[in-house]
């Protein structure tokens, strides 16, 4: 910038002063019905960035109560999905008890016979056995608590299996699905006996040494026979699921279905006897 600029430039921006002066002279004195020339001239030209300073102002103060806004809906949507994830549990802990209900009221609805001759002790399924050649579970409750071995096992849908062994707070119990967990059975409508065993798989058994004119038909229930000492005359084994004869024509293979679902069983009953 030349000089004579540069002077030129001082000049105006006092002279930009002045009228200023002037005009804030104007607004601090008495109160007036005109305003001079140099005032009105004044106030056109400083207007626009009044308004300017006014609207930049107001905009700042809207952002912050918008951020501020923003800033509480984040938290009451923290505090939201707090309390969404604590009712889901609640009502997954609620359906637990539910079930868990449901199933122990199951286990009550026994014969009143049996109950003279049996303690029934309601307990829980603490381990699985994962061999092929074996199908047990781990049940909590052993000798101090009166169990002991061939005691049976049931649950609400029938016949799990016996204990096979004890230690002090703990049992094995060997399922019915087992190929050595054979129980003497009855077909409960005609009682025609045979012996019901396992194959390994989860629900499938097989009914043995019936002979071939048994009057028997698919889907007739499956009791426990009562001979053999073991197992009580009256648990429900299974149903008929399948016939079909021998090649010798002497006797029948029954294929025999469990209602009871062996993995997934938590509560169980041990049969434990009066003394």
């Amino acid at each position: 910038m030349t000089p004579r600029k540069r002077k030129v430039f001082i000049g105006g921006l006092a002279g930009l002063l002045v009228l200023a002066v002037l005009f804030l002279a104007g607004l601090t004195s008495t109160e007036r019905t005109n305003i001079s020339g140099p005032e009105q001239f004044v106030r056109e030209i400083l207007a626009p960035l009044q308004n300017g300073a006014g609207a930049v102002s107001g905009n700042v103060q809207g952002w912050g109560a918008y951020f501020r806004g923003i800033e509480a809906l984040q938290a009451e949507n923290d505090s939201l999905r707090d309390e969404i994830s604590r009712l889901q549990q609640e009502m997954v802990d609620l359906e637990e008890y539910r079930l868990e209900n449901e199933r122990l009221s199951q286990l009550l609805h026994m014969t009143a016979d049996q109950q003279v001759q049996y303690d029934y002790v309601t307990t829980t399924v603490i381990n699985r056995s994962q061999s092929n050649w074996y199908k047990t579970m781990v049940i909590n409750g052993g000798s101090q608590d009166g169990f002991a071995v061939d005691m049976p096992v049931v649950c609400a849908q029938g016949l799990v299996g016996r204990i096979i062994n004890t230690s002090a707070n703990t049992s094995e119990v060997l399922l019915i699905t087992d190929r050595d967990g054979a129980v003497s059975s009855m077909v409960q409508n005609t009682r025609t006996v045979g012996v019901v065993e396992g194959n390994g798989e989860n629900t499938l058994l097989s009914m043995i040494h019936v002979p071939y004119d048994a009057d028997i038909e698919n889907y007739q229930q499956i009791i426990t026979s009562g001979y053999g000492g073991i197992y009580p005359k009256g648990l429900l084994v299974g149903y008929i699921n399948g016939i079909e004869l021998q090649s010798d024509g002497l006797m029948l293979d029954i294929d025999v279905s469990s209602y009871v679902d062996f993995n997934r069983l938590e509560e169980v009953m041990v049969l434990r006897t009066q003394k």
